[in-house]
């Protein structure tokens, strides 16, 4: 079953699910785990090594710092920001600088 890789218009929450081929309504959008409002699909390249390969990646870091390095691994620093907020300002700080790098 294929992956497919959704972000809430309402909450920002990046996530993955699968859905059959056949099943073409419903890879169109899925409701967030988060807020539970619907989620447009997403573009993801060819390759991708889903929840549990991102859980692997990062089993050494606590589930407060999963959510950042996610966003960090994939280069979208505005993410990454909002996701260590209470988490580390240090990180947070340093993504929004990465992030007006990149917009300059």
């Amino acid at each position: 079953m294929p992956m497919y890789q959704y972000t809430c218009n309402q909450c920002d929450c990046t996530f993955e699910e699968f859905y059959p081929l056949h099943d073409v309504e419903r890879q169109k959008s899925s409701p967030c785990p988060r807020c539970q409002a619907q989620a447009r699909r997403i573009f993801t390249p060819f390759a991708s090594f889903g929840q549990q390969g991102i859980d692997a990646a990062f089993s050494d870091d606590g589930p407060e710092y999963r959510e950042m390095h996610y966003h960090e691994k994939r280069g979208d620093w505005e993410r990454a920001a909002r996701a260590a907020e209470g988490v580390s300002e240090f990180a947070k700080t340093k993504f929004l600088e990465k992030a007006k790098n990149e917009g300059a």
